[in-house]
């Protein structure tokens, strides 16, 4: 469920509407008239709700779970399967496609309301320190000693803790920041984030019905860009700290005390312990889990889980004593080839 703070609710929707707007067929004992209110992840479906599966091995890892009273998006060959569990089928060739078209017809990002920089509908406490042309939402919430600088972008919804500073020309959506945080100049947080959905048809956006939470002690280092979740949220624990311009992408989530030098990247659904320690230019796979007190070498490019602990290096990243050999074994190989060159 979209977190009505942030999203309008544009539904309810019948089966017969969803199928018009994805271009999906209603298999054949499947009921039309059928209401449903929400789109979810497929772990969370409840009745009422829409999903999508694209193959049956996702089905199988949910085990012997039922589907009654929901409406699921999926290939026609996974129909027979699904029709057991009690589901109605909406058969589409690319149903994540579908999905995020039937998606946006239930919730709609919440925009400004109004002329009014600050709504009259944010609480703002008496205690906070607004800076010129700065910008606050419907709905907005902002705690006392909090500090906005010139031209910051609170939307609607967003929640920001006693003691924060946002800095000049921030943008947030979609966020709750947590206390004593410092987001710097030019940092953007709450956007959708890069998920799109290929048919034949085309390429289209996928709809991100999540948010940002941010523990307290945080810092978003300027230019910086956190992406909010598809559905869940996009976690930073307490007292991470980003530098400038990193970028951390949607669903991931991170532990406490996470520090990020600038350049590094994680990709979306990354999980990531307490205490991991990235070097500069880091770039990090997606849906992969970082360890505790892992460390990330500069330059690491990681393309698999780091234990716990572990220290990894290199392209693609490895543990950094086998990292180390094999570079002091090239070297020995192309010294010993200028000496035989030389002879």
């Amino acid at each position: 469920m979209a977190d009505e703070r942030f999203f309008d609710r544009l539904g309810p929707l019948t089966v017969k509407e969803i199928a018009a707007l994805t271009g999906a067929a209603i298999s054949d004992s499947g009921d039309g008239q059928m209401q449903i209110q929400t789109v979810a992840a497929l772990d969370a479906l409840a009745p009422g709700a829409l999903g999508y599966v694209e193959n049956a091995k996702i089905i199988h890892a949910a085990g012997d779970v039922r589907l009654d009273g929901i409406a699921i998006i999926a290939p026609p060959d996974l129909r027979g399967e699904l029709e057991q569990r009690g589901a109605v089928v909406l058969a589409h060739e690319a149903p994540r496609s579908a999905f995020s078209a039937a998606a946006a017809g239930f919730f709609r990002l919440r925009e400004h309301d109004g002329t009014q920089a600050h709504h009259p509908d944010a609480r703002i406490h008496e205690a906070a320190r607004i800076g010129p042309n700065v910008v606050i939402g419907q709905g907005a919430e902002i705690g006392p000693d909090v500090v906005l600088d010139a031209n910051a972008v609170i939307g609607p919804g967003c929640r920001i803790g006693a003691g924060s500073r946002i800095g000049a020309n921030a943008s947030l959506r979609c966020t709750d920041t947590g206390e004593n945080c410092n987001i710097l100049a030019g940092a953007v947080i709450g956007e959708a984030g890069f998920g799109v959905a290929v048919s034949t048809a085309g390429v289209i956006d996928v709809p991100h019905l999540g948010s940002v939470e941010l523990g307290d002690e945080v810092t978003v280092g300027a230019n910086s860009t956190i992406d909010r979740g598809v559905f869940g949220a996009t976690r930073l624990g307490r007292g991470c700290k980003l530098d400038n311009l990193c970028h951390v992408a949607h669903n991931v989530q991170a532990g406490e005390n996470v520090l990020m030098p600038a350049f590094a990247g994680v990709s979306g659904s990354t999980r990531i312990g307490h205490n991991v320690m990235f070097g500069g230019r880091v770039g990090v796979a997606d849906h992969l889990v970082i360890g505790d007190n892992a460390k990330l070498a500069a330059n690491a490019a990681v393309m698999g889980d780091v234990p716990e602990g572990e220290m990894y290096s290199g392209a693609p990243a490895q543990p950094i004593r086998r990292h180390m050999r094999e570079i002091a074994e090239i070297r020995r190989l192309v010294k010993s080839k200028d000496k035989s060159r030389k002879g």
